[in-house]
């Protein structure tokens, strides 16, 4: 089974609108098409967050509209840049804010809402890391935890970004720790950019945005003019999982 992740589309109501010598529309269709040609076992399609650039309710239903011309089950999760009430408004047959349903995997999927109103931090609500500790003690058979967040929980070594680290992460890795018989797989965007890190039975993965990608181990604010946009294939086994970061050739 192959999930895809995307992240950080940053969608304006304008959809020829240009930020960081890119159009986001356009790498986002790119994205979408790449994804169609090159991927035939896709499951579903998660959206990490930062859908929208501008909070318009135009920018959701350009999404909307692209996204219903491919066949994948969508999960989406909000991102600072978004307003949770209009991508509440998404969701149809085909659109979810669920977790994805990775039974038929011995598999356990958990989404976790990370966005704070009009701040660019983010934080883990306790009440969705005790949902996932109750589901964590019910598991039987599942090896495999794939979690899903837009603020990463560890930091990338960019000072700019870490600024904003996740709040109440290490509540949540000290907790995912304790289950020595489980392997954790956490899946973050907001950064613009690829990172993993492996911690015991955690491994930490960012993923590239769709449009501009950041500079990393930069102090400030940079924009990598040589990294093309891209997105993540994860691939369920077995008993394990892969995963692996593709960029879009332009």
């Amino acid at each position: 089974m192959d999930i895809v992740q995307i992240t950080d589309l940053h969608i304006a109501k304008d959809i020829n609108q240009e930020k960081n010598n890119c159009v986001p529309y356009s790498r986002l269709y790119n994205t979408l098409e790449t994804i169609k040609l090159n991927h035939k076992n896709i499951e579903y399609l998660i959206i990490t967050g930062d859908l929208s650039n501008d909070y318009s309710s135009e920018s959701y239903q350009h999404i909307k509209e692209l996204l219903k011309r491919y066949k994948f089950k969508i999960s989406l999760l909000p991102g600072n840049h978004d307003d949770f009430t209009l991508i509440k408004s998404l969701q149809d047959d085909q659109i979810s804010i669920g977790n994805i349903d990775l039974s038929n995997a011995n598999a356990l999927a958990y989404n976790f809402d990370t966005h704070v109103p009009s701040m660019v931090n983010g934080k883990l609500k306790k009440s969705q890391i005790h949902d996932l500790i109750k589901s964590l003690d019910m598991l039987d058979m599942a090896k495999n935890v794939l979690i899903f967040t837009h603020h990463p929980l560890k930091p990338i070594g960019s000072k700019w970004i870490d600024r904003h680290i996740c709040e109440n992460s290490e509540l949540l890795i000290n907790a995912l720790q304790s289950y020595e018989n489980l392997s954790f797989s956490i899946f973050s965007g907001h950064v613009h950019q690829e990172f993993h890190l492996k911690m015991g039975n955690i491994e930490f993965f960012t993923t590239p945005s769709t449009c501009y990608q950041f500079e990393a181990l930069s102090a400030d604010f940079k924009v990598d003019e040589n990294l093309s946009y891209g997105y993540r294939v994860i691939t369920l086994h077995d008993k394990t999982i892969s995963t692996k970061v593709h960029r879009v050739l332009t």
